[in-house]
């Protein structure tokens, strides 16, 4: 006797024999001295990204630090001058004046163009 649980399958799917993949070898790749020589071209542009910004007039050194994007945090900066150095950031910018918000008291401060020698950047 069949057993009653049992049934025929409903639907055949037939198989297509002939689909075997076809492997293809690897096209290209890259060696330890091409990567080698791209992390030197890399390691130079950050170094002279640095030195740009080093290289650059007072003046234009003021203007870079105004026109950057909003988007980014305010430059911490030292500011070089004849009396000494001042840490901290660039409030406004003119063609005489430099308006900085430094750390120690008084907390605002107004420098002279005229009498800044440098101005370095620290960091965020």
């Amino acid at each position: 006797m069949e057993d009653r649980r049992t049934k025929p399958p409903l639907l055949y799917i037939d198989q297509n024999q002939n689909s075997i993949p076809k492997v293809e070898s690897q096209s290209a790749f890259y060696s330890a001295h091409q990567k080698n020589s791209k992390e030197k071209e890399v390691k130079a542009a950050k170094r002279s990204s640095r030195s740009r910004f080093q290289s650059l007039s007072t003046q234009d050194k003021l203007e870079y630090i105004m026109n950057l994007q909003e988007t980014l945090p305010v430059l911490k900066c030292r500011f070089l001058t004849k009396e000494g150095s001042l840490t901290g950031t660039v409030e406004k910018a003119n063609a005489e004046k430099v308006h900085l918000i430094v750390r120690e008291t008084p907390r605002r401060r107004i420098i002279n163009v005229e009498d800044l020698l440098d101005i370095q950047i620290i960091g965020f």
